[in-house]
């Protein structure tokens, strides 16, 4: 157990029964005859301590509630227990107003003591849990969502987003792979009257064309082998607060119309439903993809992207605002550092120059891969991160096999592999080099278990 107790007293004999009792109970116990003594303990040791034992009347000008109000200009959450022979209602209703944790009457009933120890001590210690999650979460957030830049043309972004956060209208955000999109999604949501409201987000690269509906509107009992239950889908989840729908322009012809649906009327359809279902939903769609081109494929409704685009938000790629790069690899390093918990080894100014004048067509996400490996390789520096697609011919693996040696389905495996293994695991860049769509590389990468 472990748990240290200080013990205040000027009555002996009940001072070094109570160090017994608690001592063979498994606590360590110091003990003090002073309000004085006490509180030179409580300097000293403040956070090793995990209750204090007083005598509301102590000798030498200093008592009991005294004691509580040291513990409490400490900012500590140590519990207090009062011990008195005095035991009017008034005393104990000025103790425990001040903090106490219970009020105790001599002579002491020692097995109440030991259940009240007992108790303090388990709800000190949620206490201290429940703080400590909270700063850890707060961490995270911290970590994972804030967008970190000193380039003008991020600062008027931001600026932007923040003033559009304020109304209710869709939100269009086309960034390259990488740019933080739905770090940018997060942003419009905090400054947004949706703040602390759920954030769903929905990838359309990443889901299955034939489930995507059902994953999306939702499905309702019966609808489809399997559907044994209800689903609310990605957009009833997000009910009341945000749906990011990330890479957009991945979303079949046939969905953009019954999404273009709900963006006007704020009803959709669940599948196997014939009654259409209201949500309160706004809704921030991301694309890397140049959707007008893709409109003139045929591949994008043109009505959709007009109604996606009424403020339309622009990352610009790393390469177009270098001056951020350092201050991102200064962050990286801090973050990445203490999550590895490695000592933080930040490059040279010479390193810092080169990672400068890079390209990094993975914009920040490839910058932060790269400084993931910097870190891990204790500050050596690993290869430029660097993959350009002209340089295939002359850097790519050569697969080569006989006829009949292989399936198609097992020759496919093999190079979407190579790819992966290639581009270092970025499936947007493999997508590119096989030219074929990302959610060809998600659906195979499932379906194949690559």
């Amino acid at each position: 157990m472990n748990k240290k107790i200080l013990v205040i007293d000027d009555e002996k004999s009940l001072l070094d029964t109570m160090k017994l009792i608690l001592s063979k109970s498994g606590y360590t116990v110091m003990t003090s005859s002073t309000a004085m003594e006490g509180l030179k303990i409580i300097k000293e040791l403040d956070r090793d301590i995990s209750l204090i034992i007083t005598d509301l009347a102590l000798p030498g000008g200093f008592d009991g509630i005294d004691i509580l109000d040291a513990v409490r200009d400490l900012n500590s959450d140590i519990p207090v227990i009062m011990i008195t022979a005095y035991g009017n209602v008034e005393t104990a209703v000025k103790a425990m107003q001040k903090g106490a944790y219970n009020f105790l009457t001599k002579p002491v009933n020692f097995k109440v003591l030991l259940q009240q120890v007992t108790k303090a001590i388990e709800h000190a210690s949620v206490i201290q849990e429940n703080i400590r999650l909270r700063n850890e979460i707060k961490t995270i957030r911290i970590d994972r969502y804030e967008m970190i830049f000193v380039s003008q043309s991020m600062e008027k972004l931001i600026e932007t987003s923040s003033e559009l956060a304020k109304t209710d209208e869709t939100v269009l955000i086309i960034g390259e792979s990488g740019t933080g999109k739905e770090l940018l999604a997060r942003h419009v949501l905090r400054e947004s009257n949706r703040a602390g409201r759920s954030f769903v987000a929905f990838n359309a690269a990443a889901v299955n064309e034939s489930l995507m509906e059902s994953e999306l509107f939702g499905y309702k009992k019966g609808a489809f082998t399997g559907a044994e239950k209800n689903s609310p889908g990605y957009i009833g989840a997000a009910e009341g607060g945000t749906l990011f729908i990330d890479e957009i322009g991945d979303m079949p012809l046939n969905l953009q119309s019954k999404l273009l649906r709900f963006l006007q009327s704020k009803e959709y359809l669940p599948v196997g439903s014939a009654i259409p279902v209201f949500a309160d939903v706004r809704v921030i769609a991301a694309t890397n993809k140049d959707l007008k081109k893709e409109i003139d494929k045929g591949n994008f409704r043109e009505d959709l992207y007009y109604r996606l685009s009424v403020f339309p938000l622009v990352i610009p790629p790393l390469r177009e605002r270098r001056e951020d790069i350092p201050v991102l690899i200064r962050h990286f390093v801090e973050k990445l550092s203490s999550q590895y918990k490695k000592q933080a080894v930040h490059p040279d100014g010479s390193i810092i120059r080169d990672l400068t004048r890079m390209e990094w067509k993975g914009n920040v996400r490839e910058l932060e891969n790269y400084i993931a490996r910097f870190i891990l390789s204790s500050g050596k520096l690993p290869n430029a991160p660097e993959v350009s697609v002209s340089q295939v011919e002359e850097e790519a693996p050569v697969i080569t096999f006989k006829i009949g040696q292989k399936t198609m389905k097992e020759l496919e495996k093999e190079v979407i592999a190579a790819a992966l293994r290639f581009t270092d695991g970025n499936k947007v860049k493999a997508a590119e080099l096989l030219d074929v769509s990302q959610r060809t590389i998600y659906r195979k990468i499932t379906e194949e278990d690559i």
